[in-house]
């Protein structure tokens, strides 16, 4: 293969690369926002309002007591607001250390199916421990995997430097 056709295949594995990412990122994002509107459509099924404002504009009283299936959507929507920002941004370094394509693929597509299984587990239809718990560490390690194979790749330009001997 001569260096022409080297850096077309390799601009071609960035774009899919790009591709994977904006395609994931886009579906977990796409789930968070879903999670936080079906907050708000719990919350104004069961009439619970966070805030005095909210019960005077939906014409109830302000509740301070929280409704269990209000809390459980709230807690999924929280626990994907810590999770998948972090995900985003190793995995969007992750796809600059020239990663082997199928492993990409087996990354980014098991953390998106474990962050919407985990989400169905958590607020629509709970089941039993452990299985909510694997689905968060399915997410956890491959994001501290990430986290790892970015300091390998970034960690010789790092110390190179201080290698050299004049």
């Amino acid at each position: 293969m001569d260096q022409a056709q080297m850096e077309a295949a390799q601009k071609m594995m960035q774009q899919h690369l790009w591709a994977l990412y904006a395609f994931n990122a886009g579906l977990l994002v796409l789930k968070m926002f879903i999670l936080a509107f079906s907050t708000g459509v719990v919350r104004s099924m069961k009439k619970v309002t966070p805030n005095p404002e909210d019960a005077r504009a939906m014409g109830t009283q302000s509740s301070s007591k929280a409704d269990p299936d209000v809390e459980r959507v709230r807690r999924a929507h929280l626990n994907d607001l810590e999770n998948i920002p972090v995900f985003l941004l190793i995995s969007f370094v992750f796809i600059h250390t020239q990663p082997n394509l199928a492993l990409s693929h087996f990354l980014f597509w098991t953390f998106t199916a474990a962050r919407f299984a985990h989400s169905v587990v958590y607020a629509l239809y709970p089941l039993p421990q452990p299985t909510r718990t694997i689905l968060f560490l399915i997410g956890v390690v491959i994001t501290i995997y990430m986290i790892f194979a970015n300091f390998v790749f970034f960690m010789n330009p790092l110390v190179q430097p201080f290698m050299m001997k004049n």
